[in-house]
Order: structure tokens, then sequence, then C-alpha cells
């Protein structure tokens, strides 16, 4: 230490302890070469005093790893470092003499003399001129990175990127599970991802203060954020995400891991989804997967995702896995979730929610998928219903209701309300009494189609009205009343639109999210079954002009909107009124924004979307051919057409008068 009294050169470090501008020889004489060192010398811990100047380009120079302190020498042993400390202490006795300093500040620089530094030096303070500091990386090699540091950006069977956040520790499969290869081994230098690079500056609010990304959280973004951002609230079965997170950590879900790195990936077109769904295949091909539950939503995940990038056959054997696993494991047994929720009530929570979402997904998929059967649909089971999804994520979760409590509520003195998860299940159980209507003989479809229409019309009749709007007064969407409010409106498209007028033959075109093939039915009243289908549709329709981003609702939305589309195609083709055919019109096109929007996410939207917009254009040109038929054969002689010329260029002021005792009537 300098004597008492000494007058050393300081600053101050925001954030950090005054430092002096000297440097302890004693300190640089142990730890001459950083290169090699696993901490920073720049840690206050470490003793290192940093340069006495607080200028912008000085601090620079610290953020980026070149010290802006004095530089320690080459070489010199301990008793060259006893004496230059000797020496400098005799000089700080002369106020005169400045103490030299590694970076000289620019006018002492550019006039090579000797600058004591500081925020501003003694020299610049004298002739009165500004004091400023360029970085200086003499002598100086930088922090080397150790081995885990410089993988860092490539870990994760997920790659670094592997969705899951660095900061909070989480390995996602970069380690074996079963001694197995680690897939970021596998995959080629062109493969190899880092988390995505984001500028320091867009890290930092104007304030200086930490700014989150588009997912909500500190750092760079990742698949896993994404999946609980765009994903996760359609489909709430699994944990939520600090829970899941921890599990991954933890080893106990490998195949789970994957499946939500393939679903978060497909919502950031930087991240390839290939690599997940490699891994995903190879393991299941292998059963190289542990057989629990963890598996089962790992399963269900790919299936639904699959489906989403137009791999309907996969799609259909790997839902057909997910099955047959649930039922081995006794999913539908309300004790599963007692003996396997570790006296954890969110837990608990997940597995039912894991069981309702293998049946809601069976139904679904049934309806769009033609190599899927409605398997659950006769699976008896006793699981208790799940809450609502902000007590779920809490973890205050209530003892929940029975289904049986579901069925009786229509007959208690008060209209009970029930989790928009309980109305998804009961429109879901709807959606199979319409596939069984379709299975039934003639003699009894009549009165068969009449039951099954009025199951459909007492979910919406008892509807709380805290259910009969999907969006809350704060603008958020219930994902889960959405999807239940969109299985109804399917399902009534499906049960009626064969017993309309609405033909299949102009829209035949369209063979995606609908069944091929189909044909109208021998039937009554064919005018009921038509007004039905379009206020479905309409209802659709209704849907998609909600409030937020498309992208929040389920995949399967692509499949009804498809179903829209259709009924408002054949409408168009040959039964719209005059007068309505702009309106008609309108409602083609939300249903081609829908999936045009959807098409840079999926793949199955942008397949459906060239096929909708096929079967449009020949509808188009279908029109116009007809119109310019039908007008080119009337007799240029005939009164009709002599009426139409002529009223074209007649004022409508002259007839105005005329008109309005027509309107009021």
């Amino acid at each position: 230490m300098p004597p008492s009294g000494t007058a050393m050169p300081s600053q101050t470090i925001p954030g950090a302890p005054p430092v002096s501008a000297g440097v302890d020889p004693t300190f640089w004489g142990h730890h001459q070469d950083f290169s090699d060192s696993t901490t920073s010398p720049l840690s206050p811990s470490r003793g290192l005093y940093l340069s006495p100047t607080t200028s912008t380009t000085t601090q620079s120079s610290y953020n980026d790893g070149t010290p802006p302190a004095q530089t320690p020498q080459a070489g010199g042993s301990r008793k060259d470092s006893m004496n230059s400390q000797n020496n400098n202490q005799k000089q700080s006795n002369n106020d005169q003499v400045r103490a030299s300093v590694a970076v000289a500040c620019v006018p002492c620089r550019s006039r090579h003399l000797k600058c004591d530094g500081g925020v501003r030096c003694s020299r610049c303070r004298t002739d009165n001129v500004d004091c400023t500091y360029i970085k200086s990386r003499r002598g100086w090699k930088g922090k080397r990175k150790n081995k885990e540091e410089s993988s860092a950006p490539a870990t994760l069977n997920g790659l670094t990127e592997a969705g899951v956040p660095i900061n909070n520790g989480l390995s996602s499969p970069e380690y074996p599970y079963n001694g197995e290869v680690p897939l970021m081994n596998q995959l080629g230098p062109t493969h190899t991802l880092g988390v995505l690079p984001v500028a320091p500056s867009a890290q930092l609010n104007l304030d200086g203060g930490a700014r989150l990304n588009r997912f909500g959280h500190l750092g760079p973004e990742t698949v896993v954020q994404a999946f609980y951002h765009y994903f996760y609230n359609s489909h709430p079965f699994c944990l939520p995400q600090p829970r899941i997170l921890a599990i991954f950590k933890e080893r106990r879900a490998p195949l789970l891991e994957y499946a939500v790195q393939f679903i978060g990936s497909s919502y950031m077109p930087a991240v390839p989804t290939a690599m997940y769904k490699e891994a995903l295949d190879r393991h299941i091909d292998n059963g190289n997967y542990p057989r629990d539950a963890w598996s089962v939503q790992a399963l269900l995940l790919f299936a639904i995702g699959l489906h989403a990038h137009n791999e309907v056959p996969r799609a259909a054997q790997v839902f057909t896995i997910a099955q047959a696993l649930t039922l081995e494991l006794g999913l539908n047994r309300m004790e599963f979730a007692l003996m396997h929720g570790e006296n954890d009530a969110q837990l608990e929570e997940s597995w039912r929610r894991t069981w309702w979402s293998m049946f809601t997904t069976n139904g679904m998929m049934t309806a769009v998928n033609p190599g899927v059967q409605f398997r659950l649909k006769d699976v008896p089971t006793n699981v208790m219903l799940p809450c609502e999804n902000m007590q779920y994520f809490s973890g205050h979760i209530p003892y929940p209701s029975t289904l049986q409590d579901y069925d009786d509520s229509a007959f208690l003195s008060s209209l009970a309300t029930f989790s928009s998860f309980a109305y998804l299940i009961d429109a879901i159980r709807i959606l199979g009494k319409v596939f069984d209507c379709a299975r039934l003989d003639s003699t009894f479809e009549y009165h068969a189609v009449d039951v099954v229409d009025q199951y459909l019309c007492n979910w919406r009749l008892h509807l709380p009205s805290s259910k009969l709007e999907v969006v809350s007064n704060d603008g958020v969407v219930d994902e889960v009343l959405f999807q239940a409010h969109m299985v109804n409106a399917g399902s009534t498209i499906m049960l009626h639109r064969p017993r309309s007028n609405l033909g299949f033959g102009r829209v035949e075109g369209v063979n995606i999210c609908v069944q091929p093939g189909q044909v109208l039915l021998p039937t009554q009243t064919r005018e009921i079954h038509t007004a039905k289908c379009l206020t479905s549709a309409e209802n659709i329709s209704s849907l998609i002009r909600l409030p937020g981003e498309l992208l929040y609702h389920t995949p399967f939305f692509t499949c009804v909107v498809v179903m829209a589309s259709v009924v408002h195609l054949s409408y168009w083709s040959f039964l719209v009124p005059d007068g309505q055919d702009d309106i008609i019109k309108q409602s083609i096109r939300l249903d081609v924004g829908t999936l045009q929007q959807y098409s840079n996410t999926w793949p199955i939207a942008n397949v459906v979307l060239g096929q909708v917009r096929g079967v449009a254009h020949t509808l188009f040109n279908s029109k116009k051919a007809m119109s310019i038929h039908l007008w080119s054969n009337i007799d240029h002689n005939d009164l009709i057409r002599n009426v139409i010329e002529e009223g074209s260029s007649v004022p409508t002021q002259q007839y105005a008068q005329l008109i309005a005792p027509m309107l009021k009537s």
C-alpha cells in the first residue's frame, strides 16, 4: 500500500466500489498470463484496479474484455515487482510526478507526453481541453473461453437453442439417456445452432434495464419458450414451464423434451424442425423411450405436430401408439393420477389433463384424419374433470368435479359453471355421436339426426353466461373454450351438410381436412340443414375475427376453417340469392386469408390453401363466363335488354321518388 497521504488518481465505476488508478505489482506478479484462466481478470474479487476514467470509450473497453487499466508486464520476477513498487511509492511523494498509466488520453498521446489518467488528467485540466480516451489492447490477449463456454451455443440434442434457456442451467438431451450418441454430435456443421443471436443494444431498454424478448423472458429466444407462448394455452396438459424445465433437467422425460422442441421450433423459422422430428422418429421406431405418462404426452404432441405438418399417415401411426400406451398405463382410471402424482396436486392435474387431452384430440383427429378411429370414445373412465387453466397454472387446484356432476347439472336448482375444459370434453362426446350417426342405416337415420342435433343445440343453450363469450374482459382469448365452440360448429357442419343443398361436386378439389368422396344423402327438409350449415360456417368466421394472433389457436383450427370455406364455396357456386354475392365472397376471402396466415407456420394449411384457391378461381371463372353467356343470349331487340340498357343511363334522382314508398313498406 502506498504511504498514508499519497494522492492517487481514482474513479468510480457504476455498480462497483471506487478503485485506484494504480495496480498492485504483487498481484500481477502471481498472475502474469490470464489467457488460460477460467476466471475473468476483471472480476472485482481478483483485486484488479481499473483505469482512472469513466469515459464511454473506456467503459466499452471494460465490457468487451479489454483492460482499461495498466497492462501487466510480460516478464519480471517478484523482486522486480517489489522494486517497482518502491519506486512508485517514492514518486508518489512528489505531487508533480505523474503516475504512468497504460491508456493515455488522446491529447497527451498526440503530443507524446506522459499522462496521469483520471476522469480528466492534470495536463488537460491545465490546458483546458477535452480529455478523452480510446481503447488499447496492448499486451492483452483477452480471456480464453474454456471448453464448456465455447461449446455452450451448440449444446442440446436440442442444440443449444434446444429450446431451453441457457441461464436456467437446463441441459437438453446433450447427454445420452441410454448411452446413445447425443443428437448434436450427429448433426453436421451446417445444422449447428447456437442460441439465436441478439444484439446487445436489443437487450436493454432506454433506461438501461434488461429488455424481455417477445416470449416474455430475459435472454435469447428458445423453442421451449415458443412452445409455451404459442401452443401451450390451446393444449395445456404438460406441466407449466418452470416445472417442465425442472423435469427436463432431471432427465425424467427424454421423449417429451424432443416433442416440446419439435412443436416450438415450428413457430421459429430460423430453427430447422427436421432435426427434432428425426430424433423423435428414431426413438419411437426403436422403442427407445420410457413407457410412462411423460412419453404419452410426447407422443400426443408429436402426433398433433405431424398432422399440422401435413404428414397425415404418420400422425395417425404415432397417435395409435399413444393410444395403446395410454390404455396400457391405465390413464383412463382415476387411480393413475393418485398413484403417480407424487402427492403433488399440480402433477395429479397434469395426468388427468393428459387423459382428457388424449380423448379430445382423438375426436378431432378422427374428424380430419382418415387413418384415426375414435377408439377412446368407448373406453370407460372415471377420471375427474380438469379445472380452469389459471387454477392449474397457479397450483391452487380445487377438488375436481366428475363427469356425472356435469351431466346432472342441468337438473339442479341453479345453473352450475364448470371449467372450459369440461365443455370441450362434452363437445367432443357429441362429435362422437355425429360419427355414429354417419354409420347408421338409413332406416334409423332421420330420428338419429334429430337426436344428435338436439345434443348440439343443448350444448349451446346450457352454456353459462361466462362461457358464451370466448374473450375475457381484458381481451384475452380462452383457447380451450375457443376449441369447444370450434368443435361444436364443425360438428354441426359434419352432421347437416350431407343432408343439405350444398353439393360436393363443385368443391371436390378440396380433399384435405374433409372426408373425400361424399355425396348428398336422401333426406327431407334440405333447406333447414342448409341453413344450419351456413349458420355454423358464420360462427367459424366469427371465431376467425376474434382479437389476437391466429397462431395462438390450436393447429386443428386450420381444418375447421377448411370446413367453413367448403360450405361458403358450395353456397356461392349456385345458391347465392341476388344481392348477397359480395357478402359470400367476403366470407371466402376471410377463409383464404386465414389459411394464408397459417400457411407460414403449418404446411397442411399451405397445401389446402392451394386447393381452396383453386376451387374459388374455378367458380369465379365459371360465374363470370355464365353471366357473359346469359347477357349475350338476350336478343338485341329484346324488351328486357332495352330496359336494362336504358335504365343504366337514367340518373337515380329521376326514380328515387318512385322507389321511396317501396323502401318504406
